[in-house]
């Protein structure tokens, strides 16, 4: 559960500051720090509603089980921070949730799956249009109001920060809840803390190609993207259930890069992230299954 947390901190700094780093508008270490703080209080503040969703996925797992789900997506995300390739941990978890029950014949919570599939489905489309929709008007605005559009990129930042804390925190703050470790708020204090560690660790990477690889950044559209990002992520969380903080700012910065000049859209990038979205659950799966058995042989179960 530490691993993923702090793998998750690591991954995510890009979705969050990426885009006001690569406007300029903040430094490498503010960007860095203010997301990690603001990831600690929407842990603790706000992820409650979210936290427990994904010890429904598989009734009956045993503390094994939901280690080596864990450990399978921590790996998985790990690599694809390496690789700066933003991905969903979201989706990689249930998917390595998917691959313990295979292994292991547990029943796998299926009202829960599919809702989740839809959130997946509806964030990146809904970031999407947003984007899009959004960066007509800030457009129009842009020459008259840069110095209002700079300060609502750093409000917006500060809010993606407290977004990723309330939104995937319970990826891994779930399996404590689950298993009757921690109470809800104090798996939450704990996942938002190493997830915080991880930013500051481990956030450069996918901070730098969110910030400068998708599309050439200025403040309106880097703006644009990340507002359609947090209103995106509350809709969904707003029905107890998350979306890929990723996907969403992916969805977003291409939105508005379409909406302002698609010929600026960096698709080798954008094609290669969106490869690694359907790839690396499918990795979760199969890795997953295969730590369920090794975990369960060594302790003889």
């Amino acid at each position: 559960s530490a691993l993923f947390a702090w793998s998750m901190g690591g991954h995510y700094s890009g979705s969050v500051a990426g885009t006001a780093y690569g406007a300029g508008v903040l430094t490498l270490r503010r960007a860095l720090l203010l997301t990690a703080i603001f990831t600690v209080i929407g842990a603790v503040v706000g992820s409650i509603g979210v936290v427990g969703t994904y010890s429904r996925l598989l009734p009956g797992a045993t503390r094994v089980d939901i280690a080596a789900a864990q450990l399978a997506a921590a790996l998985v995300t790990c690599v694809s921070t390496y690789l700066r390739l933003p991905t969903s941990t979201i989706q990689i978890y249930a998917f390595s949730v998917l691959g313990v029950a295979l292994a292991t014949g547990l029943h796998v919570g299926a009202g829960a799956f599919l809702l989740l599939l839809v959130g997946w489905v509806a964030g990146p489309t809904l970031a999407l249009a947003l984007g899009y929709a959004l960066a007509r008007v800030t457009g129009r605005a842009a020459a008259a109001s840069a110095l209002g559009l700079r300060w609502l990129l750093i409000v917006v930042v500060l809010y993606s920060g407290f977004v990723l804390g309330s939104n995937d925190v319970s990826n891994a703050a779930s399996s404590l809840v689950g298993a009757h470790l921690l109470v809800p708020r104090l798996a939450a204090l704990y996942g938002g803390g190493l997830m915080a560690l991880g930013v500051l660790t481990a956030g450069r990477r996918t901070l730098e190609r969110i910030g400068h690889e998708i599309v050439a950044l200025d403040v309106p559209l880097a703006a644009t993207a990340q507002l359609s990002k947090a209103l995106t992520l509350t809709v969904v969380n707003a029905f107890g259930y998350n979306a890929s903080i990723n996907q969403t700012i992916v969805g977003g910065l291409v939105g508005a890069g379409a909406a302002r000049d698609r010929s600026k859209l960096n698709r080798g990038v954008i094609r290669n992230i969106v490869l690694n979205w359907t790839l690396s659950p499918l990795i979760g799966l199969p890795c997953a299954a295969l730590a369920s058995l090794a975990l369960r042989a060594l302790l003889g179960q």
